[in-house]
């Protein structure tokens, strides 16, 4: 615990001097931390423990985005290890093998209910955690096992079965998400789970059961890989990571859904911000009062907080090609490593306007979202708030934009086109970065 404090106070004073986002913040505090004792013995120079021997969550690492960090315990359980060093991939390397970034945006409207919602995500492969991990371990040549079930007594005994040799798994559970699970204790009833958190998470049986069935087209999802040799060279899986993403983000625009998971989908985006008559322009689906809040907060929080690792995952994808370029044959990846740099910068910069400064209402939703994140990427409550009374505060203030918004009309209309130059510039810069990422693999 002491240690785990110690981590949050190094995210804080960062917040504080560099103006960062706690997600930002600690993404880099997680990158600049030295090799822990931890690490150091998952590293390939210290002696491998059987399965078995050990704690159940020996092989736990903090992350910043959940998919690729679940993948990199996976991976280091089963041994695998950077032929350049030893040590266990980093999560910038395995973000980048598993395709890298990507684009997907989303906005409904419900008249019933009188809400409106806006998604934004930036993971390859977000809409489909399944192939996602099965592409990325068959460019390592690793084949998964995968275990469904809709039953509960029967999804219990995948899960021991899935543990029985000592290494980890991953479990879908509720809200569209996946966690790793390391062992069992049936002494307490409990099972340790690990998420993005710097320490794992001790979670009753009931409970996991239960998030774990919630999504009935998951059937209990798990998701292991047996001990694996490591790559002789990263080249051909950093390649096939490349050729990934690249196809991803050029793929063609098409009807419904679909178009919505292309780098066109941030040009349709700003179309509608500001100035369209379309049915799903946001001055129809995103009013002025607490819609348009709903909708400026979900840009922020997305964008920054929500399992992206900040800047819409950016960053994360800079940092994969930077260590990519270190590579034989590769080093032109390093300029392309700084547009996505900057860009990451740009989407933090987005985020940051959507809430202006300086307005007493967006500061306070700032707070809370932050406090929020960092509930989140800890899995421990002592000493904040409360995850329920997070929420009640955060809807209050959503309510209270419904009659005292906390911009006027005429100034609810400039952030908005504000916005959408910079979605604009986003879309140029998106489209820019992808061509040179092509023309290098080409």
């Amino acid at each position: 615990m002491t240690a785990h404090k110690h981590f949050k106070h190094l995210v804080r004073a960062r917040m504080g001097k560099t103006g960062e986002s706690y997600t930002s913040a600690r993404r880099i505090i997680l990158q600049q931390a030295p090799l822990s004792e931890t690490e150091k013995a998952k590293s390939k120079s210290s002696a491998r423990q059987a399965p078995g021997d050990g704690s159940p969550t020996r092989f736990h690492m903090p992350g910043c985005i959940p998919a690729p960090t679940a993948l990199r315990v996976l991976l280091t359980a089963a041994g695998v290890r950077d032929p350049r060093d030893g040590k266990p991939l980093s999560e910038a390397m395995v973000f980048g093998i598993a395709g890298g970034i990507a684009i997907g945006i989303a906005a409904f409207r419900y008249e019933k209910g009188d809400f409106s919602s806006f998604y934004i995500t930036g993971r390859h492969l977000w809409q489909d955690h399944v192939l996602y991990f099965k592409e990325a371990l068959k460019r390592l040549g690793i084949s998964p096992m995968i275990r469904e079930t809709a039953g509960a007594k029967a999804a219990d005994k995948q899960l021991r079965e899935a543990l029985a040799s000592g290494m980890p798994c991953i479990a879908w559970v509720r809200g569209y998400h996946i966690v790793t699970v390391y062992g069992i204790d049936d002494a307490r009833s409990i099972a340790h789970v690990g998420d993005l958190a710097d320490q794992p998470i001790e979670l009753p049986l009931a409970e996991l059961a239960t998030a774990r069935s919630e999504i009935k087209s998951y059937k209990n999802r798990l998701l292991s890989i047996a001990p694996a040799q490591e790559p002789a060279d990263l080249t051909e899986p950093v390649l096939g990571g490349l050729q990934a993403c690249c196809d991803g983000l050029g793929a063609n625009l098409s009807k419904g859904p679909k178009s919505w998971a292309t780098l066109e989908a941030l040009k349709i985006w700003a179309g509608r911000l500001h100035g369209s008559k379309e049915k799903e322009s946001w001055a129809r689906m995103f009013p002025r009062g607490h819609l348009l809040w709903q909708g400026l907060t979900s840009i922020h929080d997305y964008i920054e907080h929500h399992r992206t690792g900040g800047g819409l995952s950016r960053p994360m994808f800079a940092e994969f090609l930077t260590e990519a370029s270190q590579l034989p044959g590769m080093q032109q990846l390093r300029e392309v490593a700084d547009h996505y740099a900057q860009l990451g910068a740009a989407w933090t910069a987005l985020a940051e306007a959507a809430l202006p400064p300086k307005v007493p209402a967006f500061e306070k939703a700032r707070e809370l979202l932050t406090c929020q994140a960092e509930l989140r990427s800890t899995g421990d409550s002592s000493g904040a708030q409360p995850r329920e009374e997070l929420c009640k505060r955060i809807s209050d203030l959503g309510k209270s934009a419904r009659d005292q918004f906390p911009l006027s009309e005429a100034e609810s209309d400039a952030l908005l086109q504000s916005l959408q130059q910079r979605v604009m510039a986003l879309y140029e810069g998106e489209v820019a970065a992808r061509d040179a990422l092509a023309d290098c693999l080409n």
